[in-house]
Order: structure tokens, then C-alpha cells, then sequence
């Protein structure tokens, strides 16, 4: 077990470990102090409601005290029906646009969260919706459906926002998989419009990639969120009940897929990061795991657990320019750890921040 985790992390582990059946109940009795600071950390990590389900494996005994446990469960629960609620919408945005004669694909969560032993247990943020047709035709479409409103910047650099509905679910619709790192980005994206055709339609309604798209296409969104602010453990634990859930095949093709794009150091710590959290066996693994490496991305989750949101340093919460600053001391920082992606993943932000100066000029707003 790493060096950088500390006693509370590393029973979060052991509950990690049982909820994705890897282990047996883990036989703790902790204080009630030691209860909250799991429920924080586990909170910070986004995995509260994962862990919620070993509880009915526990002796009573071995119970959080009974508030804790409260408001445990009602976390819980609320987590559960808000994945009913997407996958109802998942599978209601399948049928529109199916009969307007689009393929569609659930992206990441809602089809992440299908293969858990508990589907309902992982917590949810948005639905991630890819409809064919490339960002102009899938535009107009949302437009003719009044699914955006009219003049009003809803895009970015792979999907399109959706206003939250009624239910307080919020889609984003990608014209395009994922977007990756610029060094060989054009082969990601070749790759991944073929596979994506592969999807199959799953019984909550919609359609799942195949499990060795997600393999390649949720490692290059880890990669994209690792070099800016960071990941928490409920998308590692996304990325372990895939390799779960992939045959030797699967595994084989991804891997020489990652290889050729370059992707395999970021594989490597990711692989370690799966074997010090959830015990992942190295048969599963897509490539040897990088220690170095991945000490590197424990040390990113644990101090800002869920896509950096709780890291004390967030730096949205200072000046702009001194973000600015550290935002360009950060990307250099992940030279060593994987020269070529980083240095092409900051020329990118240079040549897209200059082409950009003339329109903020005349906008006048700075913004870096």
C-alpha cells in the first residue's frame, strides 16, 4: 500500500474493495470518529453511495452510529433515484432521436454505471450523449427539436449543453466521442467514430458502447482531467468494472490501440492506481503498472478528491492571473510524467489562446 494513504483511506479501500466484489465484508469496528471521516473522505471521492452498499453486509454492531447512518441512507437513496431518472431520460432521448433516424450512445456514467453490482449506487453527475452527425447537423437537429435555445452560446469543443429539464437532469450532447490529447487526436477520433458504431441497445433503454471503446475513450478523458485539475476515485472505480467486465480480446485491442496512440504511460499509472485501491489482478491489466506514475495520480485525488473540487489550492478561488500562472506551472509539472502529450497539450492552449486575442480585445474581457 502506498506510503501517501493514510488509516481512514485505507479502509475506504477495504469498503472500495467489497462493494466491486472483489474482497469479502472487511471486518472494522470504528469509532464514531473514525465514521465521519470516512463519510468525508469517501464524500470528497464522490463514492459515498458505493460504499453505502457493504452496510448490509456489516454486523450491527460494526454500524456507523444511527445519525451518521441516517444520513448515510438518505444520501444514498437520493443518488438512487436520480439514476432512475437519467436512465428514464437516457432512454426517452434514444427514442427521439431514433426516430429521426440518428444513431445515439451513452457516454460514461449512466452506461459506467449499468455494469456495478449495485447499478443504482454510483453517484451521478450528467448524462454524456452522443448523437451522429457532426456538430452542425446535430445542432440544427436540437434547434428543430427546441432542445436549445436559439442564440445562445451552448457549445464547446465536443458537446453541446442541454438547459436541465424538470427532473434536474442535465445532458450534454456530443457531436463528437471525446476529445484528446492533441498528439495523434485525429487517429483517437478515426477510432473512435468507427467503434462507436458498435453500441448495443441495453435494457434501461439506450444504447452502451462496446466495452473496448470505453476502454480507450475513458482513458483519454482521465488523461484530459488528470492534466488539469485532477480526479477523484469514483472514475477510477469506472475504470476498474470495465476491465471487469472486458474479455482477453477486448483488453488486446485496446492496448494496441493505446499503444499507437501514445497513451500507455497514462495507462501504466492508471493500472497501478486500480491495483492500490481495488486489488485489480494483473491478468486484467492492459499494461505493466508505473509506481512513479502512479503516485503521482494518488496524490492528485487525495488532495482534491473529485475532479480537484475540495483541493485547498483550487485556483479559481484566486486571483486570475495568478491562476493563470500556476495553470502554466501545473501543465509543465506533467513533462516528466509524459513529455510528448504534455508539451502538444500546451502548445494547443497557446495557439488557441492567441487565435482568440483580437475578440477579447474587442470584447474587452481578460480572460487567460
Amino acid at each position: 500500500m502506498s506510503d501517501l494513504v493514510n488509516p481512514i483511506y485505507k479502509i475506504l479501500f477495504s469498503f472500495l474493495r467489497c462493494a466491486a466484489g472483489t474482497i469479502d465484508c472487511p471486518n472494522v469496528k470504528l469509532t464514531p470518529e473514525e465514521w465521519q471521516k470516512l463519510f468525508f473522505e469517501a464524500k470528497r471521492q464522490s463514492v459515498l453511495d458505493v460504499v453505502f452498499t457493504v452496510f448490509q453486509k456489516l454486523p450491527k454492531e460494526n454500524l456507523p452510529p444511527k445519525p451518521l447512518l441516517m444520513q448515510w441512507a438518505v444520501h444514498a437513496e437520493a443518488t438512487r433515484d436520480m439514476n432512475k431518472r437519467m436512465n428514464a431520460e437516457a432512454a426517452r432521448l434514444t427514442g427521439i432521436f431514433s426516430k429521426e433516424g440518428r444513431r445515439t450512445a451513452v457516454l460514461k456514467g449512466a452506461a459506467n454505471a449499468r455494469l456495478y453490482p449495485d447499478p443504482l449506487s454510483r453517484q451521478c453527475g450528467d448524462i454524456d450523449f452522443w448523437v451522429e452527425g457532426g456538430f452542425k447537423s446535430v445542432e440544427d437537429l436540437l434547434l428543430k427539436l427546441k432542445f436549445i435555445p436559439e442564440h445562445e452560446e451552448t457549445s464547446c469543443r465536443h458537446h453541446i449543453h442541454m438547459p436541465k429539464n424538470e427532473d434536474g437532469v442535465t445532458v450534454e450532447i456530443h457531436y463528437k466521442p471525446a476529445s484528446g490529447n492533441p498528439y495523434k487526436n485525429g487517429e483517437l477520433q478515426k477510432y473512435l467514430n468507427k467503434e462507436i458504431l458498435n453500441s448495443e441497445l441495453v435494457p434501461e433503454g439506450f444504447y452502451s458502447p462496446t466495452i473496448k471503446f470505453a476502454l480507450v475513450m475513458q482513458l483519454s478523458h482521465l488523461q484530459q482531467h488528470f492534466y488539469s485539475h485532477g480526479l477523484g476515485f469514483r472514475q477510477f472505480m469506472d475504470y476498474f468494472i470495465l476491465l471487469k467486465h472486458s474479455t482477453e480480446s477486448d483488453r488486446r485491442e485496446a492496448t494496441d490501440i493505446m499503444k499507437s496512440l501514445y497513451m500507455l504511460k497514462a495507462c501504466s499509472a492508471v493500472m497501478w492506481m486500480l491495483e492500490e485501491i481495488f486489488g485489480l489482478d494483473h491478468e486484467l491489466m492492459l499494461c505493466p503498472p508505473d509506481a512513479w506514475r502512479g503516485k503521482k495520480l494518488m496524490k492528485l485525488a487525495l488532495d482534491g478528491g473529485n475532479f480537484g473540487q475540495y483541493d485547498p489550492k483550487h485556483l479559481s478561488r484566486i486571483n486570475v492571473f495568478v491562476r493563470w500562472f500556476k495553470d502554466r506551472l501545473r501543465a509543465l509539472s506533467w513533462i516528466p510524467f509524459d513529455p510528448v502529450n504534455a508539451i502538444f497539450k500546451e502548445l494547443k492552449y497557446w495557439r488557441a489562446t492567441i487565435s482568440v486575442i483580437p475578440l477579447r480585445i474587442k470584447r474587452r474581457k481578460i480572460a487567460l
